[in-house]
Protein backbone atom coordinates (compact mmCIF):
# COMPACT_ATOMS: atom_id res chain seq x y z
CA UNK A 1 0.00 0.00 0.00
CA UNK A 2 1.21 3.48 -0.88
CA UNK A 3 -0.49 6.51 0.69
CA UNK A 4 0.22 10.19 0.03
CA UNK A 5 -0.49 12.42 3.01
CA UNK A 6 -1.83 15.29 0.90
CA UNK A 7 -4.72 12.99 -0.11
CA UNK A 8 -5.78 13.11 3.55
CA UNK A 9 -5.59 16.89 3.81
CA UNK A 10 -1.97 17.56 4.76
CA UNK A 11 -1.00 21.07 3.71
CA UNK A 12 2.61 21.77 2.60
CA UNK A 13 2.44 25.45 3.55
CA UNK A 14 4.50 25.37 6.77
CA UNK A 15 1.69 27.14 8.64
CA UNK A 16 -1.25 24.74 8.84
CA UNK A 17 -0.92 21.72 11.13
CA UNK A 18 -0.85 18.43 9.21
CA UNK A 19 -0.71 16.16 12.25
CA UNK A 20 -4.11 14.53 11.82
CA UNK A 21 -3.56 13.85 8.12
CA UNK A 22 -0.12 12.29 8.64
CA UNK A 23 -1.28 10.18 11.60
CA UNK A 24 -4.39 9.03 9.74
CA UNK A 25 -2.26 7.94 6.77
CA UNK A 26 0.04 5.94 9.08
CA UNK A 27 -2.92 4.35 10.91
CA UNK A 28 -4.70 3.30 7.71
CA UNK A 29 -1.48 1.90 6.27
CA UNK A 30 -0.90 -0.09 9.47
CA UNK A 31 -4.49 -1.37 9.61
CA UNK A 32 -4.18 -2.67 6.04
CA UNK A 33 -1.03 -4.69 6.66
CA UNK A 34 1.59 -2.00 6.07
CA UNK A 35 3.17 -0.06 3.24
CA UNK A 36 4.59 3.36 2.50
CA UNK A 37 3.32 6.75 3.67
CA UNK A 38 4.69 9.43 1.35
CA UNK A 39 5.45 13.02 2.35
CA UNK A 40 5.68 15.05 -0.90
CA UNK A 41 7.76 18.21 -1.31
CA UNK A 42 6.72 21.09 0.93
CA UNK A 43 6.80 22.04 4.61
CA UNK A 44 4.42 20.15 6.89
CA UNK A 45 3.99 21.57 10.38
CA UNK A 46 3.07 18.89 12.87
CA UNK A 47 2.49 17.95 16.48
CA UNK A 48 3.78 14.54 17.73
CA UNK A 49 3.29 11.51 15.47
CA UNK A 50 3.27 7.82 16.44
CA UNK A 51 4.94 5.40 14.03
CA UNK A 52 3.57 1.87 13.65
CA UNK A 53 4.60 -1.60 12.54
CA UNK A 54 5.19 -2.41 8.87
CA UNK A 55 4.97 1.26 7.88
CA UNK A 56 7.68 3.24 6.07
CA UNK A 57 7.51 7.01 6.39
CA UNK A 58 9.07 8.23 3.14
CA UNK A 59 10.10 11.87 2.72
CA UNK A 60 10.48 12.87 -0.90
CA UNK A 61 13.18 15.30 -1.95
CA UNK A 62 12.16 18.79 -0.81
CA UNK A 63 9.83 17.47 1.89
CA UNK A 64 10.18 18.88 5.41
CA UNK A 65 8.30 17.66 8.46
CA UNK A 66 8.62 20.52 10.95
CA UNK A 67 8.01 19.85 14.63
CA UNK A 68 5.86 22.28 16.56
CA UNK A 69 7.82 24.77 18.64
CA UNK A 70 5.09 24.99 21.29
CA UNK A 71 6.08 22.85 24.28
CA UNK A 72 2.40 22.57 25.25
CA UNK A 73 1.81 20.52 22.08
CA UNK A 74 3.99 17.72 23.46
CA UNK A 75 2.63 15.05 25.78
CA UNK A 76 4.00 12.22 27.87
CA UNK A 77 4.10 9.14 25.65
CA UNK A 78 4.02 6.61 28.50
CA UNK A 79 7.69 5.77 28.98
CA UNK A 80 9.78 6.76 32.01
CA UNK A 81 13.45 7.40 31.27
CA UNK A 82 16.12 6.87 33.96
CA UNK A 83 17.77 10.19 33.10
CA UNK A 84 15.02 12.35 31.62
CA UNK A 85 11.92 11.17 33.46
CA UNK A 86 8.65 11.12 31.53
CA UNK A 87 9.46 11.06 27.83
CA UNK A 88 8.14 13.65 25.38
CA UNK A 89 8.77 13.05 21.68
CA UNK A 90 7.94 14.24 18.19
CA UNK A 91 8.23 10.96 16.25
CA UNK A 92 8.00 7.80 18.35
CA UNK A 93 7.29 4.08 18.34
CA UNK A 94 6.95 1.57 21.16
CA UNK A 95 6.63 -2.21 20.85
CA UNK A 96 6.57 -2.14 17.06
CA UNK A 97 8.29 -4.08 14.25
CA UNK A 98 9.52 -3.34 10.75
CA UNK A 99 9.56 0.47 10.95
CA UNK A 100 11.40 2.72 8.52
CA UNK A 101 11.99 6.44 8.07
CA UNK A 102 13.54 6.94 4.67
CA UNK A 103 13.87 9.27 1.70
CA UNK A 104 15.64 12.48 0.73
CA UNK A 105 13.69 14.94 2.84
CA UNK A 106 14.24 16.62 6.21
CA UNK A 107 12.89 16.33 9.74
CA UNK A 108 13.21 19.74 11.42
CA UNK A 109 12.91 19.38 15.21
CA UNK A 110 12.71 23.15 15.89
CA UNK A 111 15.23 22.85 18.71
CA UNK A 112 16.44 26.47 18.64
CA UNK A 113 12.97 27.57 19.72
CA UNK A 114 13.56 25.93 23.09
CA UNK A 115 16.92 27.65 23.79
CA UNK A 116 18.15 30.93 25.20
CA UNK A 117 21.42 31.53 23.35
CA UNK A 118 22.17 34.67 25.36
CA UNK A 119 22.73 32.65 28.55
CA UNK A 120 25.17 29.88 29.47
CA UNK A 121 23.71 26.56 30.65
CA UNK A 122 25.78 26.50 33.84
CA UNK A 123 27.37 29.10 36.06
CA UNK A 124 31.11 28.50 36.46
CA UNK A 125 34.00 30.48 37.87
CA UNK A 126 35.63 31.29 34.51
CA UNK A 127 32.44 32.60 32.90
CA UNK A 128 33.15 36.28 33.63
CA UNK A 129 36.60 35.99 32.03
CA UNK A 130 35.41 34.82 28.61
CA UNK A 131 35.58 36.93 25.48
CA UNK A 132 32.75 36.86 22.92
CA UNK A 133 34.30 34.04 20.91
CA UNK A 134 34.72 31.90 24.01
CA UNK A 135 31.20 32.61 25.29
CA UNK A 136 29.80 31.40 21.99
CA UNK A 137 31.48 28.04 22.63
CA UNK A 138 29.62 27.51 25.91
CA UNK A 139 26.44 25.47 26.33
CA UNK A 140 23.38 27.65 25.86
CA UNK A 141 20.46 27.61 28.31
CA UNK A 142 17.50 25.32 27.49
CA UNK A 143 14.10 26.68 28.44
CA UNK A 144 11.62 23.78 28.38
CA UNK A 145 12.19 21.18 25.69
CA UNK A 146 11.07 17.79 24.35
CA UNK A 147 13.61 15.32 25.73
CA UNK A 148 13.60 12.39 23.26
CA UNK A 149 12.57 13.93 19.92
CA UNK A 150 12.78 10.74 17.81
CA UNK A 151 12.22 7.75 20.08
CA UNK A 152 12.02 3.97 19.67
CA UNK A 153 11.45 1.52 22.53
CA UNK A 154 11.30 -2.28 22.34
CA UNK A 155 11.19 -2.26 18.56
CA UNK A 156 12.56 -4.75 16.06
CA UNK A 157 13.85 -4.12 12.54
CA UNK A 158 14.31 -0.35 12.47
CA UNK A 159 15.65 1.36 9.34
CA UNK A 160 16.72 4.99 9.04
CA UNK A 161 18.05 5.91 5.63
CA UNK A 162 18.70 8.96 3.47
CA UNK A 163 16.95 11.61 5.55
CA UNK A 164 18.35 14.74 7.18
CA UNK A 165 17.45 15.51 10.79
CA UNK A 166 18.16 19.04 11.94
CA UNK A 167 18.00 21.35 14.96
CA UNK A 168 17.32 18.92 17.78
CA UNK A 169 16.54 20.27 21.27
CA UNK A 170 17.94 17.19 23.06
CA UNK A 171 18.90 13.57 22.25
CA UNK A 172 18.05 13.42 18.54
CA UNK A 173 17.45 9.75 17.66
CA UNK A 174 16.95 7.64 20.78
CA UNK A 175 16.72 3.86 20.38
CA UNK A 176 16.08 1.84 23.53
CA UNK A 177 15.94 -1.92 24.20
CA UNK A 178 15.57 -2.65 20.50
CA UNK A 179 17.26 -4.97 18.01
CA UNK A 180 18.13 -5.32 14.33
CA UNK A 181 18.75 -1.65 13.62
CA UNK A 182 20.18 -0.23 10.42
CA UNK A 183 21.13 3.43 10.02
CA UNK A 184 22.58 4.38 6.64
CA UNK A 185 23.38 7.62 4.86
CA UNK A 186 21.62 10.02 7.21
CA UNK A 187 22.60 13.54 8.23
CA UNK A 188 22.10 14.90 11.75
CA UNK A 189 22.90 18.61 12.02
CA UNK A 190 22.33 20.30 15.37
CA UNK A 191 23.43 23.60 16.87
CA UNK A 192 26.78 22.97 18.55
CA UNK A 193 25.81 25.06 21.58
CA UNK A 194 22.75 22.97 22.46
CA UNK A 195 23.58 20.73 25.44
CA UNK A 196 22.56 17.05 25.35
CA UNK A 197 21.91 17.17 21.59
CA UNK A 198 23.33 13.70 20.94
CA UNK A 199 23.04 12.41 17.40
CA UNK A 200 22.09 8.76 17.86
CA UNK A 201 21.88 7.26 21.34
CA UNK A 202 21.66 3.48 21.53
CA UNK A 203 20.55 2.23 24.95
CA UNK A 204 20.60 -1.52 25.66
CA UNK A 205 20.25 -2.35 21.96
CA UNK A 206 21.62 -5.28 19.99
CA UNK A 207 22.62 -5.95 16.40
CA UNK A 208 23.17 -2.46 15.02
CA UNK A 209 24.84 -1.29 11.81
CA UNK A 210 25.40 2.47 11.46
CA UNK A 211 27.22 3.59 8.31
CA UNK A 212 27.95 6.40 5.86
CA UNK A 213 26.47 9.26 7.87
CA UNK A 214 27.24 12.86 8.87
CA UNK A 215 26.91 14.37 12.35
CA UNK A 216 27.17 17.83 13.89
CA UNK A 217 26.08 17.64 17.52
CA UNK A 218 26.38 19.53 20.79
CA UNK A 219 26.74 16.20 22.57
CA UNK A 220 27.96 12.74 21.55
CA UNK A 221 27.48 11.99 17.87
CA UNK A 222 26.98 8.28 18.59
CA UNK A 223 26.45 7.12 22.19
CA UNK A 224 26.30 3.46 23.19
CA UNK A 225 25.04 2.88 26.73
CA UNK A 226 22.53 1.17 28.97
CA UNK A 227 20.97 4.22 30.58
CA UNK A 228 17.39 2.99 30.27
CA UNK A 229 18.11 -0.59 31.35
CA UNK A 230 21.31 -0.96 33.36
CA UNK A 231 21.09 -4.78 33.35
CA UNK A 232 20.75 -5.27 29.58
CA UNK A 233 23.99 -5.01 27.54
CA UNK A 234 24.25 -2.83 24.48
CA UNK A 235 26.02 -5.20 22.11
CA UNK A 236 26.96 -6.26 18.59
CA UNK A 237 27.36 -2.83 17.05
CA UNK A 238 29.18 -1.53 13.97
CA UNK A 239 29.85 2.20 13.39
CA UNK A 240 31.67 2.92 10.15
CA UNK A 241 32.37 5.47 7.42
CA UNK A 242 31.12 8.59 9.19
CA UNK A 243 32.15 12.24 9.43
CA UNK A 244 31.55 13.83 12.83
CA UNK A 245 31.78 17.12 14.72
CA UNK A 246 30.83 17.50 18.37
CA UNK A 247 31.30 19.40 21.62
CA UNK A 248 31.47 16.07 23.43
CA UNK A 249 32.69 12.71 22.04
CA UNK A 250 32.33 11.58 18.47
CA UNK A 251 31.76 8.01 19.67
CA UNK A 252 31.07 7.29 23.33
CA UNK A 253 30.77 3.82 24.83
CA UNK A 254 29.53 3.28 28.38
CA UNK A 255 28.24 5.52 31.16
CA UNK A 256 27.80 4.73 34.85
CA UNK A 257 26.41 1.14 35.16
CA UNK A 258 26.06 0.55 31.40
CA UNK A 259 27.20 -2.78 29.97
CA UNK A 260 28.68 -2.53 26.47
CA UNK A 261 30.35 -5.27 24.44
CA UNK A 262 31.25 -6.36 20.92
CA UNK A 263 31.67 -3.01 19.17
CA UNK A 264 33.55 -2.29 15.94
CA UNK A 265 34.29 1.33 14.99
CA UNK A 266 36.16 2.15 11.77
CA UNK A 267 36.83 4.74 9.09
CA UNK A 268 35.90 7.97 10.86
CA UNK A 269 36.82 11.60 10.27
CA UNK A 270 36.32 13.67 13.42
CA UNK A 271 36.57 17.44 12.94
CA UNK A 272 37.09 20.27 15.43
CA UNK A 273 35.60 18.29 18.30
CA UNK A 274 36.01 18.08 22.05
CA UNK A 275 36.84 14.37 22.16
CA UNK A 276 37.31 11.66 19.60
CA UNK A 277 36.69 8.25 21.20
CA UNK A 278 35.45 7.98 24.81
CA UNK A 279 35.05 4.71 26.74
CA UNK A 280 33.65 4.91 30.28
CA UNK A 281 32.65 2.52 33.08
CA UNK A 282 32.13 4.75 36.09
CA UNK A 283 29.12 3.58 38.09
CA UNK A 284 28.94 0.72 40.59
CA UNK A 285 28.99 -2.27 38.23
CA UNK A 286 29.44 -1.08 34.65
CA UNK A 287 31.72 -2.50 31.98
CA UNK A 288 32.91 -2.07 28.40
CA UNK A 289 34.66 -4.99 26.71
CA UNK A 290 35.60 -6.42 23.32
CA UNK A 291 35.96 -3.23 21.28
CA UNK A 292 37.95 -2.68 18.08
CA UNK A 293 38.57 0.81 16.70
CA UNK A 294 40.59 1.54 13.55
CA UNK A 295 41.30 4.06 10.82
CA UNK A 296 40.42 7.39 12.43
CA UNK A 297 41.59 10.91 11.57
CA UNK A 298 40.67 13.57 14.11
CA UNK A 299 41.20 17.10 15.36
CA UNK A 300 40.23 17.74 19.00
CA UNK A 301 40.42 20.88 21.11
CA UNK A 302 39.44 22.36 24.46
CA UNK A 303 36.19 24.35 24.33
CA UNK A 304 35.11 27.03 26.78
CA UNK A 305 32.30 26.04 29.11
CA UNK A 306 31.41 23.02 31.20
CA UNK A 307 31.49 20.41 28.43
CA UNK A 308 32.75 17.01 29.56
CA UNK A 309 36.20 16.48 28.10
CA UNK A 310 39.26 18.60 27.43
CA UNK A 311 40.41 17.95 23.88
CA UNK A 312 41.55 14.32 24.33
CA UNK A 313 41.60 12.16 21.19
CA UNK A 314 41.13 8.90 23.12
CA UNK A 315 39.72 8.52 26.64
CA UNK A 316 39.38 5.20 28.53
CA UNK A 317 38.16 5.82 32.08
CA UNK A 318 37.00 3.61 34.95
CA UNK A 319 37.80 5.45 38.21
CA UNK A 320 35.26 3.82 40.56
CA UNK A 321 35.13 0.47 42.37
CA UNK A 322 33.08 -2.34 40.83
CA UNK A 323 33.58 -1.45 37.15
CA UNK A 324 35.98 -2.63 34.47
CA UNK A 325 37.10 -2.02 30.89
CA UNK A 326 38.94 -4.75 28.99
CA UNK A 327 40.00 -6.01 25.58
CA UNK A 328 40.14 -2.69 23.73
CA UNK A 329 42.14 -2.48 20.49
CA UNK A 330 42.75 0.90 18.81
CA UNK A 331 44.87 1.22 15.66
CA UNK A 332 45.69 3.48 12.74
CA UNK A 333 44.79 6.82 14.32
CA UNK A 334 46.08 10.24 13.34
CA UNK A 335 45.21 12.90 15.92
CA UNK A 336 45.83 16.65 16.05
CA UNK A 337 44.85 17.49 19.62
CA UNK A 338 45.06 19.97 22.49
CA UNK A 339 45.41 17.17 25.02
CA UNK A 340 46.81 13.66 25.07
CA UNK A 341 45.39 10.18 25.38
CA UNK A 342 43.85 9.53 28.81
CA UNK A 343 43.61 6.03 30.32
CA UNK A 344 42.51 6.32 33.94
CA UNK A 345 41.55 3.31 36.03
CA UNK A 346 41.43 2.17 39.61
CA UNK A 347 43.23 -0.89 41.03
CA UNK A 348 44.10 -2.09 37.51
CA UNK A 349 40.45 -2.41 36.47
CA UNK A 350 41.40 -1.36 32.92
CA UNK A 351 42.92 -4.43 31.28
CA UNK A 352 44.33 -5.57 27.97
CA UNK A 353 44.47 -2.28 26.07
CA UNK A 354 46.29 -2.13 22.74
CA UNK A 355 47.21 1.11 20.93
CA UNK A 356 49.01 0.55 17.64
CA UNK A 357 50.11 2.87 14.84
CA UNK A 358 49.04 6.10 16.54
CA UNK A 359 50.26 9.55 15.44
CA UNK A 360 49.46 12.34 17.88
CA UNK A 361 50.47 15.98 17.40
CA UNK A 362 49.78 18.35 20.29
CA UNK A 363 48.84 22.04 20.39
CA UNK A 364 48.66 24.62 23.15
CA UNK A 365 45.23 26.15 22.57
CA UNK A 366 43.57 29.39 23.60
CA UNK A 367 41.32 27.75 26.21
CA UNK A 368 44.01 25.76 28.01
CA UNK A 369 44.87 28.46 30.62
CA UNK A 370 41.25 28.56 31.88
CA UNK A 371 40.05 25.01 31.23
CA UNK A 372 43.13 22.75 31.26
CA UNK A 373 43.64 22.67 35.02
CA UNK A 374 42.17 19.23 35.71
CA UNK A 375 42.25 15.67 34.45
CA UNK A 376 38.68 15.45 33.19
CA UNK A 377 36.98 12.21 34.27
CA UNK A 378 33.51 13.68 34.79
CA UNK A 379 31.05 12.79 36.19
CA UNK A 380 33.58 11.35 38.67
CA UNK A 381 35.64 13.77 40.73
CA UNK A 382 38.42 15.34 38.65
CA UNK A 383 42.01 15.48 39.85
CA UNK A 384 44.06 18.66 39.38
CA UNK A 385 46.93 18.67 36.89
CA UNK A 386 49.27 21.31 38.42
CA UNK A 387 51.68 21.55 35.48
CA UNK A 388 48.98 22.16 32.85
CA UNK A 389 50.66 25.33 31.53
CA UNK A 390 54.05 23.74 30.96
CA UNK A 391 53.37 20.14 30.05
CA UNK A 392 50.92 18.25 27.84
CA UNK A 393 51.30 14.47 28.22
CA UNK A 394 50.90 12.62 24.95
CA UNK A 395 49.49 9.88 27.19
CA UNK A 396 48.46 9.80 30.84
CA UNK A 397 47.92 6.20 31.94
CA UNK A 398 46.97 5.26 35.49
CA UNK A 399 46.04 1.88 37.02
CA UNK A 400 46.20 -0.20 33.84
CA UNK A 401 47.07 -3.88 33.56
CA UNK A 402 48.49 -5.11 30.25
CA UNK A 403 48.93 -1.95 28.17
CA UNK A 404 50.47 -2.51 24.75
CA UNK A 405 51.85 0.52 22.86
CA UNK A 406 53.30 -0.08 19.40
CA UNK A 407 54.41 2.29 16.66
CA UNK A 408 53.52 5.56 18.37
CA UNK A 409 54.67 8.91 16.99
CA UNK A 410 54.13 12.04 19.06
CA UNK A 411 55.23 15.66 18.80
CA UNK A 412 54.20 19.27 18.36
CA UNK A 413 51.47 20.36 15.99
CA UNK A 414 52.98 23.01 13.72
CA UNK A 415 49.74 25.03 14.09
CA UNK A 416 50.15 25.36 17.87
CA UNK A 417 50.01 28.84 19.40
CA UNK A 418 53.29 27.99 21.14
CA UNK A 419 55.68 25.07 21.40
CA UNK A 420 57.54 25.86 24.60
CA UNK A 421 55.72 23.17 26.57
CA UNK A 422 57.01 19.69 27.38
CA UNK A 423 55.55 16.55 25.83
CA UNK A 424 56.04 13.24 27.57
CA UNK A 425 54.18 10.11 28.63
CA UNK A 426 53.04 9.78 32.24
CA UNK A 427 52.51 6.28 33.65
CA UNK A 428 51.26 5.48 37.15
CA UNK A 429 50.75 1.90 38.36
CA UNK A 430 50.85 0.47 34.84
CA UNK A 431 51.69 -3.24 35.03
CA UNK A 432 52.51 -6.14 32.71
CA UNK A 433 52.92 -3.82 29.73
CA UNK A 434 54.71 -3.87 26.37
CA UNK A 435 56.05 -0.76 24.63
CA UNK A 436 57.64 -0.82 21.17
CA UNK A 437 58.71 1.88 18.68
CA UNK A 438 57.56 4.97 20.56
CA UNK A 439 59.13 8.03 18.99
CA UNK A 440 59.09 11.77 19.57
CA UNK A 441 58.93 13.38 16.16
CA UNK A 442 61.08 16.48 15.66
CA UNK A 443 59.48 19.57 14.10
Amino acid sequence: MRIIVTDFGAKPDGVSFSTEAIQKAIDICFENGGGVVVIPAGIYLSRPIRLKSNVTLYLEEGAVIKATNNIEDYYQIGYYHNEWGEVTSFLYAMNEKDIAVEGKGTIDLSGSSFMDFSRAFNQFEELSQLDKEQFEETECKPICRPNQPIFFYNCENISLSGVSIIDSPCWTVCIHSSKYIKVHNIRIMNNLRVPNSDGIHLCSCENVILTDSFFTCGDDCVAISGITNWDKPCENIIVSNCIMQTRSAAVRMGHLDSKVKNVVVSNLIILNSNRGIAIFANGKNGYVKSVTISNVIMTTKIFAGTWWGKGEPIVIVSPEDGNFIEDISISNVKAYSENGILIYGKDNNIRNISLKNIDIYLSFGKNRPLFGKRIDILPSQCSPFPDYMNKIPWIFAKDVFSLKLQDINYGYNLQSLKTDFDIEGIFQNVNNSFFSSIRKVAT
